[in-house]
């Protein structure tokens, strides 16, 4: 994601096959490396000095890296957000065999995808904007399930708080969904925190109040219009 990003000037979305072979050359040989290879000593991520490489990436790192994107490029297809998968060999495959792919990532790569997403540049106030935006998304996807046509189409309304029997206060969103099917799902804890960094960026209260009209995902410099899904896959 940082690589298209920098390199491409292209969102996750607009990534092609071609592209993704392009990125393999680039792990065998991170260039510029001034840009993206770390010299001497570790640093901590947020030092200036730090690079996402320590140099180029063996060949079983690089299957192993091209195994991870090619599973989340399937999540992401299923999860509605891409059309197709770059990395399938060719459309004739994908149309003689298509494996059932579940709606989740294995927790290790949801934790590479979290890197990923951490390691954005947000130096200027626009990249620090798209940053929250991305990490919200991805938490939306993954953690709740969601698809990208319910994200774009929900307001932030739809969480609520409410006691359980056993006394414990938990929050739900409700979702309308395709056919105007309505869902109730469990926010997590985790989600619950990642929607107050989100709405904290936007210098909104941490937490919606009911009927909040905010859409769940906000279009970079505005706060009332909500994103279609052709903005968002845009912005990716």
């Amino acid at each position: 994601m940082l690589w298209s990003t920098v390199e491409l000037r292209k969102p996750l979305s607009s990534l092609t096959h071609e592209d993704l072979l392009g990125y393999q050359h680039f792990l065998a040989d991170p260039q510029p490396a001034a840009r993206w290879v770390m010299r001497g000593r570790k640093v901590a991520r947020a030092e200036p000095e730090w690079r996402p490489f320590a140099g180029p990436l063996s060949p079983a790192s690089q299957r192993q890296a091209f195994v991870i994107l090619n599973t989340l490029f399937a999540w992401l297809v299923t999860a509605g957000y891409l059309a197709g998968n770059p990395l399938s060999l060719s459309r004739q495959r994908a149309r003689k065999a298509k494996p059932r792919v579940a709606r989740y990532l294995e927790d290790d790569l949801w934790q590479a995808l979290k890197h990923s997403v951490e390691a954005m540049p947000r130096e200027t106030a626009r990249e620090q904007e798209h940053h929250a935006r991305v990490r919200w998304l991805i938490s939306l996807l993954y953690l709740m399930g969601l698809r990208i046509s319910e994200v774009v189409t929900n307001p932030m309304g739809g969480f609520f708080k409410r006691r359980d029997r056993d006394g414990q206060e938990r929050w739900w969103l409700t979702i309308t969904g395709k056919g105007n099917k309505e869902r109730l799902l469990p926010a997590t804890a985790e989600l619950m925190a990642e929607l107050a960094r989100y709405r904290q960026h936007y210098d909104l209260p941490a937490l919606p109040y009911p009927h909040d009209p905010t859409p769940l995902l906000l279009p970079i410099g505005g706060l009332h219009r909500p994103m279609t899904r052709g903005d968002c896959e845009a912005g990716f």
